[in-house]
């Protein structure tokens, strides 16, 4: 097996970045009229693949 010695701090680190796309990519779903909630999710688990989806969906039309 692999024995790599990876750093604590990097992996927190990582960790945070992480969550931090996937809680920006939710902030731009809502603003293109998604659920916050559910994107929030996505994107604490997707991370940057959710990111780069919530860049390419199209805004939902406004209901008057």
């Amino acid at each position: 097996m692999l024995n790599l010695d990876i750093d604590p701090a990097l992996t927190v680190f990582l960790l945070f970045f992480h969550c931090l796309i996937g809680g920006i990519a939710a902030l731009i779903a809502k603003q293109k009229g998604h659920r916050f909630n559910r994107w929030l999710i996505l994107g604490l688990i997707g991370g940057t693949p959710i990111f780069l989806t919530a860049l390419w969906i199209k805004p939902l039309p406004h209901k008057i």
